[in-house]
C-alpha cells in the first residue's frame, strides 16, 4: 500500500502561480478486529499496520503477553488487522463500552481509564543519558524520516537505546507513530523497559499513558507536553523532555537521568 500519493495543486509564490504535482501523506482507515470482533477502526498511513496493531492492544493494555497472540493477519483487501488472543475475559467487549475522546488529531478514541494512569511505577534509579547524545540522537531523527521530507505530512517517533536508533516509525498520527515503534519493538522481542522513546509530536496525557504502560523510562520530544503529560510523568516515574532542538531542550520531571555535564 501507498503511503504518498500525488496530487495537482496550484503553487503561489508572492505573486506566481503554477500549477505542479504535489506528493502528500496516505491515510486510510483500517479497522482492528480482535476474536472476530471489530474493536476499533485507525485512521492512519498504511504501512507497518500488524505492528500498529499490536502497539495499540499494548498501550490499551488488552494484550499482556506475547504467547497469547494466536493469529495475526493482514487483510489488506478488506483494510483490516486481524488478531486472535487468548487469555481475554469472557465478556472482554463490555471492558471497552467507555471511550475518552482524545487529545489527537482527528478526536482519537482511547479505552484507557485515566483514573489508573499510575497503575505502574517505573524505577527512577537505572538508565541516564548525556545532554551530547541525546543532541546527537535529535539530529538523527530529524533527518531519518525520508516521507516527512518528502510531504511534510507526518510524525515520527523512535527507539533508543540511548547511543543509538533502534527501530523507526512514521504515521499520520502521533499516536500511531508511537503505537507502531511499541508493536515492532514487541514483535520482536526486544524490550523497552530500558530504553528511550523519542517523538516529534505533542506530549499529552494520552501518549504519556502509552509510555507508562510499555515502562520506557525516558521521554523526549521536539514538541511541548500538556500539564496533564507533566503530572503523569512525575507520577509515574519518567523523566519528560520537551521542546528538544538541537542542545536546547526542557526537562520536565526526573532530571536525574539526564547528565548535564
Amino acid at each position: 500500500m501507498e503511503t504518498k500519493r500525488e496530487t495537482p495543486i496550484l503553487k503561489i509564490n508572492g505573486t506566481h502561480v503554477e500549477g505542479v504535482i504535489d506528493e502528500v501523506a496516505s491515510e486510510l482507515p483500517v479497522r482492528i478486529i480482535l476474536n472476530n470482533e471489530q474493536l476499533v477502526t485507525l485512521l492512519c498511513t498504511p504501512s507497518e499496520l500488524e505492528e500498529l496493531a499490536i502497539g495499540f492492544l499494548l498501550s490499551e493494555g488488552i494484550l499482556q503477553d506475547r504467547t497469547s497472540i494466536k493469529k495475526l493477519t493482514l487483510d489488506e483487501k478488506e483494510l483490516a488487522v486481524r488478531i486472535e488472543l487468548s487469555g481475554l475475559p469472557p465478556e472482554w467487549e463490555k471492558m471497552f463500552e467507555k471511550r475518552t475522546i482524545s487529545s489527537g488529531c482527528g478526536k482519537g478514541i482511547t479505552f484507557t481509564n485515566y483514573r489508573k494512569h499510575a497503575e505502574t511505577r517505573i524505577s527512577t534509579t537505572g538508565h541516564r543519558i548525556s545532554i551530547y547524545d541525546i543532541t546527537r540522537l535529535l539530529t538523527t531523527f530529524r533527518n531519518i524520516s525520508t516521507l516527512y521530507l518528502e510531504t511534510g505530512g507526518v510524525h515520527s517517533a523512535a527507539l533508543s537505546d540511548g547511543k543509538e536508533i533502534l527501530f523507526f516509525s512514521e504515521d499520520i498520527g502521533r499516536h500511531n507513530a508511537v503505537d507502531k515503534l511499541i508493536g515492532k519493538a514487541f514483535l520482536q522481542s526486544v524490550s523497552v523497559e530500558d530504553k528511550i522513546l523519542i517523538t516529534s509530536g505533542r506530549v499529552t496525557s494520552e501518549i504519556m499513558t502509552k509510555a507508562g504502560r510499555n515502562h520506557f523510562p525516558i521521554l523526549i520530544s521536539r514538541a511541548a507536553p500538556s500539564c496533564m503529560a507533566i503530572s503523569y510523568a512525575e507520577d509515574m516515574g519518567i523523566t519528560l523532555v520537551g521542546f528538544a532542538r538541537g542542545d536546547r531542550m526542557n526537562i520536565y520531571s526526573w532530571p536525574n537521568r539526564i547528565r548535564l555535564s
